[in-house]
């Protein structure tokens, strides 16, 4: 019976982990990328964390969200797209 990717790849984790060697010269010991090697443990990492991928950010306040176009950003050519104005005067503006 043969062993899903994953499982397979998930495996070598272990082994690269057991080894002591850098995950370079392991990777190239199997014959694989350093980078395919990165993805698998990297992967693995993920669904062995508890964390979420992505935290909701909730304002205790609401804003007030508005789509528009100001003035450029000092650091880049970029205009605010969307602007996020608190109760206070705080504004966040998302650059795009």
């Amino acid at each position: 019976m043969k062993m899903s990717k994953s499982k397979e790849m998930f495996v070598k984790v272990e082994e690269w982990k057991k080894s002591g060697q850098s995950l370079s010269k392991f990777a190239l010991s199997i014959g694989i990328s350093k980078g395919s090697l990165t993805y698998w443990v990297l992967k693995k990492r993920r669904l062995e964390s508890n964390s979420p991928a992505f935290v909701e950010l909730s304002p205790l306040v609401k804003p007030n969200v508005s789509i528009e176009v100001t003035s450029k950003h000092p650091d880049t050519d970029s205009q605010a797209q969307i602007v996020f104005t608190f109760p206070s005067g705080m504004c966040i503006k998302v650059y795009g």
